[in-house]
């Protein structure tokens, strides 16, 4: 965000502002000091020239290089516009810059049903938005309420709905696939780690003993090894778990049903993820986890989700 503007508690008043608008607009290019002085002589207004002039720069209405502003195109809907619609577009452009900008996060908006409308936490406009926050509060887009909190006017509920789904849909999907993408490369190292200790458990049948997550995601395991060195055939089926934090992890249905049916071949492996790296370190092993899990009150076991299907 543009310094003057971080620097800045207020633009001016709206009156002051359109009259800078009028200044600029339909122009090649305007002398911050010709702003600043015809802004001075003009009887009734207040206005912070590089405040305000700092502000359409932020909403992408001009340029500003050394001690010259250039409007760009953008700018020459101004030219014809009234004063209600001039504003109208400004607040508009505020609350898009806002959203996009993450002003607003969950946390940040709630519903007043004894008032019936949208409110944000004054917390939500960090010192650096201020000037931002106090036009909109002018403009009469936002209103104050006590207990800190500050209404969004019903004629611009709309417009501010619209902008926040849009990035949220946008960033929940980034964040899903970015979170997918941690957890795919944890569980990737995890099972990497666990292979090393089988394989170096066994030495003499190091060869044979196999990852198998990436050509069969069905088989309800990610290793096959051995219980001993002289074990003939596969006879210990390794489910490799990571986490960070508390131990947990999520069984599906198809993993679950097959460690009942291995029974004590079946083996659960539980990863930190934070240890991985640590010398020395051992991870959890429960052997037959489908007899142990359900039936030791170590364990919590909570339903994340239900199918339900009509019949």
């Amino acid at each position: 965000m543009l310094i003057e503007l971080k620097r800045c508690n207020s633009i001016g008043n709206i009156d002051g502002l359109m009259f800078l608008i009028s200044i600029i607009a339909g122009k090649k290019k305007v002398i911050q000091s010709e702003i600043t002085n015809r802004c001075a002589l003009e009887y009734g207004i207040t206005v912070n020239c590089s405040g305000a002039v700092a502000f359409l720069q932020y909403l992408g209405y001009v340029d500003v290089t050394e001690n010259v502003v250039i409007p760009n195109e953008k700018m020459d809907i101004f030219l014809s516009g009234s004063k209600e619609l001039i504003l109208n577009l400004l607040i508009k452009e505020c609350i898009a810059k806002l959203v996009e900008e993450g002003i607003f996060d969950k946390s940040a908006v709630l519903f007043n049903v004894e008032k019936g409308h949208f409110s944000i936490k004054r917390s939500a406009f960090p010192l650096s938005h201020a000037a931002i926050r106090n036009f909109l509060t002018i403009s009469g887009a936002l209103e104050k309420e006590e207990h800190g909190e500050i209404c969004i006017k019903d004629s611009y509920e709309s417009d501010f709905i619209v902008q926040l789904q849009s990035r949220r849909n946008k960033f929940t999907l980034e964040e899903l696939l970015k979170q997918q993408k941690e957890q795919s490369e944890r569980g990737l190292a995890a099972e990497k780690f666990v292979l090393k200790l089988e394989k170096n458990r066994l030495p003499n049948k190091a060869w044979k003993i196999k990852r198998i997550t990436d050509f069969d995601v069905s088989a309800g395991y990610d290793i096959v090894s051995f219980k001993e060195a002289d074990s003939v055939t596969y006879d210990r089926y390794v489910e490799v778990k990571c986490y960070l934090g508390q131990p947990h992890f999520y069984w599906s249905e198809n993993e679950s049903e097959v460690a009942m049916i291995k029974g004590d071949k079946y083996v659960l492996c539980l990863v930190d993820y934070s240890r991985i790296n640590e010398p020395g370190y051992i991870p959890e092993y429960i052997n037959n986890p489908y007899s142990v899990i359900f039936n030791d009150n170590q364990w919590m076991v909570n339903t994340a989700s239900y199918r339900i299907q009509k019949i």
